[in-house]
């Protein structure tokens, strides 16, 4: 599959609205805004061959976040659409975040907006900034070097699991019948 080819002005909409609509409330900071981010992208690009924005992700230690991230807060900060600043966050220092004008979302579709809202609502009130983490740290996040590019099909790359107890019993007749245990 051939992604979208990326667009900036996308992902700066994308960040810009999950700030309009989440990023005042308690607990949300950077950690969040880029799972909501993530999310949307990668699970888009799953279903349809088509990320919301096209951008790279990379390995981080919290997670996959869009590669330009920083700057497009820095951009949507400069021209006026948010604010951001440092402050404390339980035991360490964390961004926070208030948008100062509305987005222009127009350039979503209704599916892909659905697909956003969802994942804004689900990482604000489901997750805690460690629980989301832990959620996007999967398989394709651990085998990726720090700072790394991560392919959003890297969200359907999981361990193995250990068989259940059925599987091994079936396993073990197989085994006896080919005689190979």
């Amino acid at each position: 599959m051939t992604d979208r080819a990326y667009d900036r002005s996308r992902l700066k909409t994308l960040l810009h609205y999950v700030i309009w609509e989440a990023g005042s409330h308690a607990n949300f900071g950077a950690t969040k805004l880029y799972k909501v981010a993530w999310f949307a992208d990668a699970r888009r690009f799953v279903l349809t061959g088509k990320s919301i924005t096209g951008a790279p992700y990379i390995r981080q230690e919290h997670g996959p976040i869009p590669r330009d991230g920083m700057m497009v807060r820095a951009d949507l900060e400069a021209e006026g659409s948010i604010r951001q600043w440092r402050d404390k966050v339980y035991d360490h220092e964390g961004w926070k975040f208030k948008a100062l004008r509305p987005p222009k979302v127009g350039v979503f579709g209704d599916d892909e907006k659905a697909l956003i809202d969802y994942w804004i609502g689900h990482v604000d009130k489901d997750h805690t900034a460690s629980s989301i983490s832990e959620l996007s740290h999967n398989y394709g996040w651990e085998i990726a070097r720090m700072g790394e590019r991560i392919p959003f099909n890297s969200i359907l790359a999981e361990r193995i699991r250990d068989p259940n107890d059925e599987e091994m019993e079936w396993a073990k007749k197989v085994l006896k019948r080919t005689r190979l245990l």
